[in-house]
């Protein structure tokens, strides 16, 4: 089969996938991550992944690093990988986005563990949307409204327009660190992110606040942008705590 042609993915939102890592064992870090991503529907089935090279430079790790990760992802059927002019790692075909994965790390995750990450998100989405109200312009507002809502309802594609969303809000801000601080934020949330996105109401809601952001950077209104974004993130955590009141 030839893969050349293969879904790549939104490429700012992979960026949240592939930051750098924290300390710990790195290849059980790198394994959870892409598998959560490719559970949660943020790396779409048959999606190739980069190649150990450049997968080894974005993480940070050596390359051999990489190759044990990629094998582990293989015995678990996470990864298939290819040889040949169009062969490299590609996301299993089969993989879909998995609820039962994403309730069983909601229900190992304490509510101050979430509490935590959520109010770490909030912080640095909030900082990015200041600095995107003061430095956006027209073509950088244009491109955030593309990511207000998915057509139908695909819980795996509203849940990559969120993420895609938010790059979108840090790259306007101009802070290169700010922004990488909140991707890497977004990727510790993993498979997390897409229990919410399987609830309509949820859904809707979350597309009225990223308007309301939109909205406050377009008009240039920081502490407006500010708020808009802390209000986005909580509705998310809001969710997320709720529901994990339910599973434990």
């Amino acid at each position: 089969e030839d893969r050349s042609s293969m879904p790549t993915g939104p490429t700012r939102s992979m960026s949240a996938v592939f930051t750098p890592l924290r300390s710990g064992s790195l290849v059980d870090q790198i394994s959870e991550r892409i598998a959560e991503a490719a559970e949660s529907g943020l790396l779409e089935p048959s999606q190739r992944l980069p190649n150990e090279v450049e997968f080894a430079a974005a993480l940070g790790v050596s390359p051999l690093t990489i190759r044990e990760a990629l094998a582990r992802l293989r015995d678990a059927e996470i990864v298939v990988t290819t040889r040949g002019r169009n062969g490299g790692s590609f996301i299993s075909p089969e993989l879909a986005p998995s609820t039962e994965r994403a309730e069983s790390r909601l229900r190992d995750t304490t509510r101050a563990e979430l509490t935590d990450l959520s109010a770490h998100v909030e912080a640095l989405a909030a900082g990015c949307a200041r600095a995107a109200a003061r430095r956006a312009g027209e073509r950088d507002v244009e491109q955030m409204r593309s990511f207000v809502s998915a057509e139908g309802s695909d819980s795996a594609e509203w849940r990559r327009l969120e993420t895609e969303f938010l790059v979108e809000v840090a790259a306007a801000g101009r802070i290169a660190r700010l922004a990488r601080a909140l991707m890497q934020a977004q990727a510790e949330f993993g498979v997390l992110s897409f229990l919410p996105n399987t609830d309509a109401e949820f859904r809707t809601a979350a597309a009225d606040h990223r308007e309301r952001l939109i909205n406050a950077i377009a008009c240039h209104g920081e502490a407006e942008a500010e708020d808009a974004a802390r209000a986005l993130i909580a509705h998310s955590a809001s969710w997320l705590l709720t529901r994990h009141a339910e599973l434990v």
